[in-house]
């Protein structure tokens, strides 16, 4: 079999008379219309994009496309820069690839603009509204191809995204055009000089999931009647179970069976024909079902589909009751999907924590909330402080209290947190809040007290009406905030400020880090920490963390015994 250099196969869709940086930045060197400080402006710029990509200047194409997939999602903190850095490298980069034609130049100046965009960009100026200058690239394109204010139309944006394509180097493309008509349509709604016209995104969700009200409301009744065998099992039953289910797990049987149903509609079955769950878990719509779930998985087992032949082989036992010959038909499809249990720790959890095992990366992680409610200080924009301070809160309460997500984005300030008045904050969760039903306490430090009264007593009007009873809410301050949402600015934050990637649920593995690097063996104490209900499931997920002080350890003591 023959080797290929995997970079060399990265190169395959590039044009073969494309350049590299190095050619690029030889004549940036030669070229008589820069000063020598903006050649070495240029050529750093140059170089700064070669080292975000690991790579040296002879190895990366000057071409926008390549650079776009590579380049969109970098963390200008992961090689030491600020976002404002990194941002003046890349200006540079771009106009050196300008000056020789391989991107257009930008033309972005006020002056450029004609009188009917200068006024309409002047009113999105006068109002201060950060929020709108994600539009100005956008305008100053339309603007470059004629295009005035009342005439734009959905094919003027197409050509934006177009642009963008041919032109952008760090920015994704498609990031770029919805971030476009977003700004637009918001300028629409703040801005009375705005043209009235709005324009419509395509949705990115892949639904599989028909409204349960789509369905015969024969399937709809047999549904909640098996709903309310989970929540009120018939103790004398000998099949049904043998306590209710937690509400959320109640939830989410639910929506599997309506999932499942909806991929049998999919995969060509009358809907109408799907009249009761005895119709849903027949062995040969089961077969059916589960056959078009692998195909979109490439035939490859998953613990999603996994999860789902299991409760329909559930259902079709304790509530459907079908003969015992379909039983182990179904029985037999759920042993062949079954997905051994994760063993210990994800290679991707791993992987997320080991530059944390150095203990300056470590530091910087600890030391980021008061940073960030320092920096939120000098911040003119009150919303974006605010939410800096929120950000910063979240993550100091993840370090000291390993909590779930859930958790964390449903803290409430009279239920969970108590003060008995002797200056001490103790954040709590019974045991109807929490996943394994185990009670949670922590006493927050004073540090991590202190912050959370600065962030209270400032938090509004800009991030939710006063007497909002939560720590984390939506913003009109109804409910508490939306989970995904949430946990997605967070890792955000984190990839921004520090160049690491870590979601919320990775700060209870850092935990884990932190107490077995300073006290090995001493599981129990971590067990309780992290609110597990055996040891063993424990051990489990993090024996594997003293290796590398055991291997510190070995190597000083081999050391010693050499002197």
């Amino acid at each position: 079999m023959a080797f290929h250099d995997p970079k060399q196969l990265e190169l395959a869709f590039v044009p073969p008379d494309t350049p590299m940086l190095s050619d690029v930045m030889a004549k940036v060197a030669e070229h008589p219309g820069l000063s020598h400080e903006r050649r070495r402006d240029v050529q750093s710029g140059l170089r700064r994009v070669a080292k975000a990509l690991g790579r040296r200047p002879e190895e990366v194409p000057a071409y926008a496309p390549w650079l776009q997939k590579r380049l969109s999602g970098f963390a200008p903190a992961s090689v030491g820069l600020t976002p404002k850095s990194w941002s003046n490298a890349m200006s540079d980069a771009r106009a050196g690839l300008a000056l020789f034609g391989l991107v257009e130049p930008r033309n972005n100046r006020f002056k450029d603009l004609s009188p009917q965009w200068q006024l309409l960009w002047e009113a999105v100026l006068a109002t201060g509204d950060l929020s709108l200058q994600p539009l100005s690239s956008c305008v100053y394109f339309l603007n470059r191809i004629g295009v005035s204010p009342a005439k734009v139309s959905e094919g003027d944006m197409q050509a934006y995204h177009q642009a963008m394509v041919q032109n952008s180097i760090s920015k994704s493309p498609e990031v770029a055009y919805r971030a476009a008509v977003n700004m637009w349509n918001l300028a629409v709604a703040r801005i009375p000089q705005w043209p009235r016209q709005t324009f419509t995104l395509p949705s990115r969700s892949k639904k599989i999931s028909f409204d349960l009200t789509s369905f015969p409301e024969s399937l709809q009744a047999d549904l909640e009647r098996y709903i309310a065998t989970l929540e009120r099992p018939d103790l004398l039953d000998v099949l049904a179970l043998m306590k209710p289910l937690r509400p959320e797990t109640v939830r989410i049987y639910r929506a599997t069976l309506i999932r499942f149903a909806s991929v049998l509609v999919r995969a060509d079955v009358p809907i109408k024909s799907i009249k009761t769950l005895a119709d849903v878990v027949k062995p040969k719509h089961v077969e059916l079902g589960l056959r078009w779930l692998l195909a979109q998985t490439n035939d490859t087992k998953s613990r999603g589909i996994s999860e789902m032949a299991g409760l329909l082989r559930s259902v079709a036992k304790r509530f459907v009751r079908i003969n015992a010959a379909d039983q182990k038909l179904l029985d037999n499809l759920d042993k062949r999907l079954t997905v051994d249990p994760q063993k210990g720790m994800t290679s991707q959890n791993r992987n997320r924590l080991r530059p944390l095992t150095n203990p300056v990366t470590m530091r910087r992680l600890l030391m980021l909330p008061e940073q960030l409610f320092e920096r939120s200080k000098a911040d003119r924009d009150l919303y974006r402080a605010a939410l800096m301070r929120e950000d910063a809160l979240a993550i100091a309460i993840f370090l000291y209290c390993p909590i779930r997500r859930k958790n964390m984005g449903q803290i409430h300030l009279e239920h969970n947190l108590q003060r008995p008045g002797d200056g001490r904050t103790f954040l709590v969760f019974e045991e109807d809040q929490v996943k394994n039903e185990q009670r949670i306490e922590f006493e927050l430090p004073k540090s991590v007290v202190k912050l959370l009264d600065r962030h209270l007593g400032s938090r509004t009007p800009q991030l939710c009406p006063p007497g909002t009873p939560w720590l984390f809410p939506r913003r009109d301050g109804k409910t508490s905030a939306h989970l995904s949402l949430f946990s997605a600015r967070i890792k955000a934050r984190l990839l921004k400020e520090l160049g690491l990637t870590v979601n919320v649920h990775l700060f209870r593995h850092i935990a884990a880090l932190i107490w077995l690097e300073a006290h090995p063996g001493h599981y129990e104490a971590l067990r309780r920490l992290l609110g597990h209900k055996e040891l063993s499931q424990t051990i489990n997920a993090y024996s594997g963390f003293e290796a590398g002080t055991a291997t510190r350890m070995f190597a000083t003591a081999i050391e010693q015994a050499m002197r």
